[in-house]
């Protein structure tokens, strides 16, 4: 059998009639036998229960808590709690002072009101102005066009006159009706209005190109009056002063006990202000050594006790046991330190009105629990050269006192106890507690 003790405490409850541990000292009888290592005791067998845990201490904590910040350096202005009150989410805690702020949101109100009429004015103005434009391009009413093309139709019936008249003039002169003066200055008529219509052509074509950039930069300026009338800046910075003058009420963000009060009238209500805990709903935290920690699960039943609550065993379960050791100051895991061990949440389970967050606790893991069996102290039982348990009980012959081996199988192992069976073991059956010095023969002679 391994040696071996673990860092579990024992839990004996007995079942039947208990364990009694008679200090006897048997006194070395004397018939001749050199027996140097008297026997220090002996255990009567009985029934009982036993239990192997994982010792372990916590805090209690509660399982809903909430630390009240506040990130405004408004002066406090009413502390509407104290430690121990209870409040609902959503209740007024503190009032912060915020007349300035009041003030700063009448001024931002009053310059969107201006920006938005003004906006809305101009946006008007650019609506107005882009639709005339538009409207009398499409329907060919633009007055710099209408001249354009009136002056071009102009031109264009002269210069028709002028090269029939040309025209006309080069056949009256070829039959001597008109002298080359009279033909070369019709000619130069002609010329005169063919230039005046090329030019006139061209400027046509200009206006209608000014008028129509004319056009699109008014939809260009439409569109930016649209952008300004819709900008959200000054709506954005009216809202934020609003929301900070929200937050200026503090309120508490869960249902529970006000369990500590850290702000104070007149002093910057930036930082912490307040916890508040549900103390109806408590857990325990403690820390389960690496060696143990393979062996803890969800669901795993706990014992409980505290000094508050004397002997009284309550009774918890593990809700939750951490995938990674525990972790330094910047998140990291902590490898630096020669115990390594796991965070885990015992949930209560029997409530208890003397339970009180922050109070220690001293807990019994459950790791396995048998009842009705036997069990002798760690030292009661040997290995025989074969390597089987062996454990020597005290028989009575003849009115002597005799030692007998008796091979057992073990079981739960304990710092103290370790449980037996097989053949042979009853109630009342007496086992040698220390065994490990006993140097005897089968059946021999105390």
């Amino acid at each position: 059998m391994s040696k071996s003790k673990k860092n579990k405490k024992l839990v004996i409850i007995v079942a039947l009639v208990g364990v009694i541990t008679i200090a006897l000292t048997i006194a070395t009888l004397s018939t001749g036998k050199n027996e140097s290592d008297p026997l220090t005791g002996y255990t009567a067998l009985s029934k009982m229960e036993l239990v192997s845990s994982i010792s372990v201490s916590g805090n209690i904590e509660s399982k809903n808590s909430q630390s009240v910040y506040s990130t405004l350096n408004y002066p406090v202005k009413v502390i509407q709690v104290s430690v121990g009150d209870q409040v609902s989410a959503g209740d007024r805690l503190a009032e912060l002072d915020t007349d300035t702020l009041v003030l700063d949101i009448a001024q931002q109100r009053s310059t969107l009101e201006s920006s938005q009429k003004t906006a809305s004015i101009d946006l008007e103005n650019k609506k107005r102005l882009y639709e005339n434009a538009k409207n009398q391009y499409d329907n060919g009413l633009n007055s710099e066009l209408v001249n354009a093309k009136s002056s071009l139709k102009t031109a264009e019936i002269d210069l028709q006159t002028k090269k029939l008249a040309f025209e006309n003039n080069k056949l009256v002169f070829e039959s001597g009706g008109i002298s080359k003066e009279e033909r070369d200055q019709s000619e130069t008529n002609y010329l005169n209005a063919l230039d005046t219509y090329n030019r006139l052509e061209v400027s046509l074509k200009a206006t209608k190109l000014k008028v129509e950039q004319d056009i699109k930069t008014a939809e260009t300026n439409l569109k930016n009056a649209q952008v300004s009338y819709n900008n959200d800046s000054q709506v954005i910075a009216l809202a934020k002063l609003e929301k900070t003058l929200n937050d200026a009420t503090i309120k508490a963000p869960i249902s529970g006990t006000v369990t500590a009060v850290y702000a104070s009238v007149g002093s910057s209500g930036n930082g912490l202000l307040f916890v508040i805990e549900d103390t109806n709903n408590l857990i325990i935290t403690t820390f389960v050594k690496e060696y143990d920690a393979g062996q803890v699960y969800n669901g795993q039943p706990v014992t409980i006790k505290t000094d508050a609550t004397g002997d009284e065993v309550l009774n918890g379960t593990v809700v939750k046991i951490s995938p990674t050791s525990t972790k330094d100051a910047t998140g990291a895991t902590n490898t630096s330190s020669s115990t390594v061990e796991f965070e885990t949440e015992v949930a209560i389970v029997d409530h208890n009105p003397d339970l009180k967050i922050g109070m220690n606790t001293r807990l019994n893991i459950i790791l396995e629990k048998k009842i009705d069996v036997y069990a002798v102290p760690y030292d009661a039982i040997v290995e025989n050269a074969e390597g089987e348990n062996i454990i020597y009980i005290i028989t009575e012959e003849a009115g002597k006192k005799l030692t007998t081996p008796l091979i057992v199988e073990t079981g739960i192992q304990t710092d103290l106890h370790t449980e037996i069976s097989g053949a042979g073991l009853s109630d009342g059956v007496l086992v040698i507690n220390n065994a490990t010095n006993i140097d005897l023969a089968d059946r021999s002679d105390l």
